[in-house]
């Protein structure tokens, strides 16, 4: 197994064979209703490429991927990129995880304003509320854990602050997937900056983005360049000779690496031979994609793959993808239980979601299996949970609105500043219940604060219990 070995060994058998037994099991319920998922996840980018695809000839595979290339590798964006600070770039290079965010200021908030985003030396992004209070909770995950498209004292975490009196940190990044999360957990949670209590978000997309060896490659995506992100990374791919799962390292662990992007050739060794690549190629409905791997990971997933046309294989392809998309996510939860555990951490696990599934949601369609599979999964091992879906389901049900204005309330694409503290809030009960001892705010009497520098004078009694 690649990385640093943690998984499903040592004092952890049962885990590993629980995991095993209900692989098959898991990736039948993730099957029904993939169509639905695919629809409801699909970007802009995903869209416009699929429209592409069905409004002409179709391309060979060699000509869909130099388009690929040519959309998602401009010279002048990596270089933008990769230029040192003072510069206004939203992420900078990371070779383990492709970027991490940096210090920009974009313009992509509410009313067309601009958004601050600014982070501390160790790249959480930066604490505003009680920030001089000790830390004992971090958090992790993308765009919906970042809180993309809000200012630094607008996120969720610094709502949840300020009213419990204490920090949390915001360790989250947007584009990251299941995996690529953990990873960074991985990382920051052997440093100094590492937290008893851990809060893993997982947004609805996040588990395809788990297997992409180059996200913006397999989703057709550009944006500006100071928006540069998504570039390659380390990525979870399955092993077709043995079976297991393996970190696949990034492809492109320098700067210098990075720049030869710019070459189709190298692009081209980068992500022609990928079988995720390959499935994004068929669901674009190009005819000549190589199918060997393709094959070779339906039967891993025992799948039948119809290769009969075009129809056929894109269909196929959505079915296939998804299913190891959300296998995967299993195998980084077994592997997240297992660090903290080894560690010593508690972990809590929310679920969030865009405005498509917050829309079917509302207008009363049911949870997709998979998620229910995977919430099913998490319950089964005592992790507790935290389902964004049903805390709006809730909230819409006391308005007399159309769901869609509703959750334009709440939405600027990703949450606004009223959606998080709408997320922190419904979030807020399921922490004060699961942290010991509770929040300031949630404790049993009063606590003498010196305000000369912060301290609080007497601690809260052992048996403090939180307020209702």
């Amino acid at each position: 197994m690649g990385g640093d070995g943690w998984g499903l060994t040592g004092k952890w058998p049962s885990l590993q064979t629980q995991i095993i037994m209900q692989r098959r099991k898991f990736l039948e319920s993730a099957a029904i209703g993939t169509a639905t998922l695919l629809s409801q996840h699909a970007s802009g980018a995903d869209a416009l490429a699929a429209t592409k695809s069905s409004a002409g000839p179709a391309l060979s595979y060699e000509a869909w991927l130099a388009a690929r290339h040519q959309r998602v590798a401009p010279a002048a964006h990596i270089d933008a990129f990769l230029q040192p600070p003072p510069s206004n770039q939203w992420a900078k290079f990371d070779p383990e995880l492709g970027y991490v965010p940096k210090d920009s200021i974009q313009r992509d908030g509410v009313d067309g304003s601009r958004t601050v985003y600014r982070f501390g030396a160790t790249g959480e992004r930066r604490l505003i509320n009680y920030a001089d209070r000790p830390c004992r909770v971090n958090t992790y995950g993308n765009s919906f854990t970042q809180c993309h498209q809000v200012s630094d004292g607008e996120t969720w975490q610094e709502y949840l602050a300020a009213h419990f009196g204490e920090p949390l940190r915001n360790f989250g990044v947007g584009g990251y997937g299941v995996f690529q999360a953990f990873a960074r957990l991985r990382r920051m949670e052997r440093t100094a900056v590492q937290a008893p209590w851990l809060i893993f978000n997982i947004y609805d997309d996040d588990h395809r983005r788990t297997l992409m060896p180059w996200r913006s490659f397999v989703i057709n995506y550009t944006r500006s360049s100071e928006m540069y992100h998504c570039n390659p990374w380390t990525h979870l791919r399955v092993n077709l000779d043995t079976g297991q799962w393996e970190e696949a390292a990034n492809p492109c662990p320098t700067p210098a690496a990075l720049r030869e992007l710019v070459s189709f050739e190298r692009t081209r060794a980068v992500v022609a031979d990928h079988e995720i690549v390959q499935l994004a190629a068929m669901q674009d409905g190009v005819p000549d994609v190589p199918q060997d791997r393709v094959r070779r990971l339906a039967e891993w997933a025992k799948m039948k793959f119809d290769f009969t046309d075009v129809a056929t294989r894109r269909d196929s392809a959505a079915r296939l993808g998804e299913q190891v998309a959300r296998a995967s996510t299993l195998h980084v939860m077994e592997k997240l239980q297992a660090f903290a555990a080894q560690h010593g951490r508690r972990l809590l696990v929310a679920l969030s979601y865009g405005t498509r599934a917050a829309l079917r949601a509302c207008e009363g369609a049911p949870k997709l299996e998979a998620d229910l599979a995977l919430l099913q999964w998490l319950k089964d091992r005592g992790i507790p949970t935290f389902d964004a879906l049903d805390a709006h389901v809730a909230d819409f049900a006391q308005f007399r609105l159309p769901a869609a204005a509703y959750l334009k309330r709440l939405y600027n694409g990703h949450y606004s500043p009223a959606g998080n503290q709408f997320f922190a809030f419904a979030l807020k009960r399921a922490l004060v219940e699961w942290l010991d001892p509770k929040p300031l705010a949630y404790q049993a009497r009063g606590t003498i604060i010196d305000f000369q520098d912060g301290k609080y004078l007497d601690p809260a009694p052992p048996d403090a219990r939180p307020g209702r």
